[in-house]
């Protein structure tokens, strides 16, 4: 019998260049079923919603909803909310605790010294709601990795982009984003970030930086030593790139110890695939590095 491929089957498409741009997180404990994406209208209450998604837009935070893995359902006491800045230099994550959604949008986030500085976290997506993929194989993940931590470390999370890289893993605070990792890649990726460090296991590019930008700085990672990551500021010398069709762009990649690296690198079209389960297949581009110096 025929079966449909799933869309985390094709494995032709590489990593860097394919994280979801992001400057900051809103990470919101919720263990009740989740919906397509946290503003469904399966999880706050319309007012409170609206309320909520206006308090993250208007600081260019990206909402998701996370709980212990293999927890749904459970009680709705006492709750975290973390707060990630996910920018070079800029780079935190605190912690908040609430009793209620409705508290969320009262959060002084803008306020540096609020909330509690936290360690960071690993979310694994597991939104089935949104694609299969990420059910099937980011739960049993999920699972397997925080077995190894004893603190509440290691989350599910709602929809983060990228399905089709199942299953999805991202670091907070620095929002490095990875993808089709195993259990034991993912505990090397999230040991690195706790020793302070970035693992280019997997790297799929960190999510404050544009696809041209990741690219870039993946590469330069891959050949150096590991360093923190704030260690690399990127700056990317071209403008927006088409979404689809043939794109190029330069970055600079500048180290704190002085070091930089100019990279060049384009795009080639894929074969058409599809980007979500259930979807028809729709156009894909490979990001590669075409030229790299150190200058």
């Amino acid at each position: 019998m025929h079966q449909t491929p799933r869309c985390s089957d094709f494995v032709d498409e590489p990593l860097p260049g394919t994280a979801t741009q992001e400057p900051g997180w809103l990470c919101i404990e919720n263990n009740a079923g989740w919906g397509r994406d946290p503003f469904s209208g399966e999880t706050f209450a319309p007012e409170i919603g609206a309320a909520i998604e206006r308090f993250a837009e208007e600081r260019d935070l990206r909402v998701l909803l996370i709980r212990r893995p293999g927890r749904a359902d459970g009680p709705r006491g006492p709750r975290r909310v973390f707060v990630a800045r996910s920018e070079a230099g800029q780079t935190s994550l605190r912690a908040f605790v609430i009793d209620d959604d409705a508290q969320i949008p009262a959060l002084a986030v803008d306020d540096p010294a609020a909330g509690a500085p936290a360690e960071p976290i690993a979310l694994v997506c597991t939104n089935g709601k949104r694609d299969v993929c990420c059910a099937v194989r980011g739960r049993p993940l999920a699972a397997e990795l925080a077995a190894h931590y004893p603190d509440p470390v290691v989350w599910e999370c709602s929809h983060t982009g990228g399905h089709r890289f199942a299953p999805v893993l991202i670091v907070l605070p620095a929002g490095y984003t990875y993808g089709r990792v195993s259990a034991g890649e993912a505990q090397e990726v999230f040991d690195a970030a706790r020793a302070g460090t970035v693992s280019t296991v997997g790297l799929r590019g960190r999510s404050s930086t544009p696809p041209v930008g990741q690219v870039a700085e993946v590469a330069v990672r891959e050949s150096i030593p590991p360093c923190d990551p704030d260690a690399l500021r990127v700056t990317v010398e071209t403008g927006p790139v088409p979404k689809h069709g043939a794109a190029s762009g330069i970055a600079t990649v500048r180290h704190t110890d002085g070091r930089a690296w100019r990279v060049a690198v384009a795009a080639t079209e894929l074969e058409p695939r599809t980007a979500s389960c259930g979807k028809s297949p729709s156009p894909a581009r490979a990001w590669r590095v075409t030229d790299i110096a150190q200058i």
